[in-house]
């Protein structure tokens, strides 16, 4: 059933690059690249000093680009709701297609959820450090734990992995091979550790390894999830302007003024749905490598399609990028 986890892994990595795809690059760089910095890190001694101050400095490195990308959303989703609001009121509504006025309701209701969701964000943020100093170099043993411990919480998931043995281990001799080989006693033989006072060795499988802190799906998409709001209530506005504005078109109404209307903006959307995309995945390329300084365009977006063709997730870091090495926990 390999093959089963496998092909379910590739399809939940598809989807999940196609729903992030209108805001793909503030996802990777504002919530999943922090985390995997956190989580390259979390599971230090944080007893030492310097791996405390590393844990600490990449907590506060997250929590001030998560703290900047709330306020720019607070501030987003106040103006697109004015804009919705005031694009409500066109006379043209009235002659449009139903389904224009429905995604600007539909965009007015996701504003409003977005600043529900990054208001309740920002609280939360304010109270995982109540109380407690945030000053990386003069902060106390005790109170950067503290800090430590609540953003870990709430970034990435405690979770008890079970190592698989790698294939060259799973065919090793037995024991009672190798203690004959080295001349141990065998049965009906005295082990001299059996005698009293004998300390019994313990072997590696005798207790579980510890918990470790691993990326959480649940807790990536609580923190993405206000940017995932605006960005689709920013989409349905749009499609609500292109259906408000094309309707005359779209219904094959005799030529006349609003029909002149919609051919310019037809125009001028379609050259900036074009430069946007080309700026998008030209200028900020998620996986910034020293090879990929000369890709052109096409060849990146071929590379990602061939990504995850291959079973690769596009996400994550190149040399962890193959689904065996995609560990993500719920």
């Amino acid at each position: 059933m390999k093959w089963l986890s496998k092909a379910g892994t590739a399809v939940l990595i598809v989807a999940r690059f196609l729903v992030t795809l209108p805001y793909q690059h503030l996802f990777i760089y504002n919530t999943l690249r922090p985390a995997q910095e956190i989580e390259a890190v979390a599971n230090l001694d944080m007893e030492v000093p310097a791996n405390r101050t590393v844990l600490l400095k990449a907590v506060m490195t997250w929590r001030t680009g998560k703290l900047d990308e709330l306020t720019r959303i607070t501030v987003a989703a106040v103006a697109l709701t004015a804009i919705v609001t005031a694009s409500l009121s066109w006379e043209s509504v009235k002659t449009s297609h139903w389904t224009g006025p429905a995604c600007w309701y539909a965009s007015l209701a996701l504003c409003i959820l977005g600043f529900g969701v990054a208001s309740q964000q920002q609280l939360l943020l304010q109270l995982l450090v109540e109380g407690k100093a945030l000053d990386v170099d003069n902060t106390d043993a005790h109170s950067a734990q503290v800090v430590i411990l609540r953003h870990l919480n709430q970034i990435l998931a405690l979770k008890r992995l079970t190592p698989t043995p790698p294939r060259s281990k799973q065919h090793l001799p037995t024991p009672t091979d190798v203690e004959a080989q080295a001349g141990a006693p065998t049965q009906g033989q005295e082990n001299p550790s059996s005698k009293a006072g004998a300390v019994p060795v313990a072997t590696a499988g005798d207790s579980p390894p510890p918990p470790q802190w691993v990326l959480s799906a649940r807790r990536m998409f609580v923190w993405q999830c206000s940017i995932m709001i605006m960005a689709y209530s920013s989409g349905l506005y749009l499609i609500g302007l292109s259906i408000v504005v094309c309707t005359p078109i779209l219904e094959k109404r005799p030529w006349d003024s609003e029909s002149y209307v919609a051919v310019p903006y037809i125009i001028s959307m379609g050259l900036s749905g074009c430069m946007v995309t080309f700026i998008s995945y030209e200028a900020y390329d998620y996986v910034p490598e020293a090879d990929d300084a000369d890709r052109t365009f096409l060849q990146k977006v071929v590379r990602r399609v061939r990504d995850l063709s291959e079973g690769r997730d596009p996400f994550q870091p190149r040399g962890n990028r193959h689904l065996e090495g995609f560990r993500v926990s719920s």
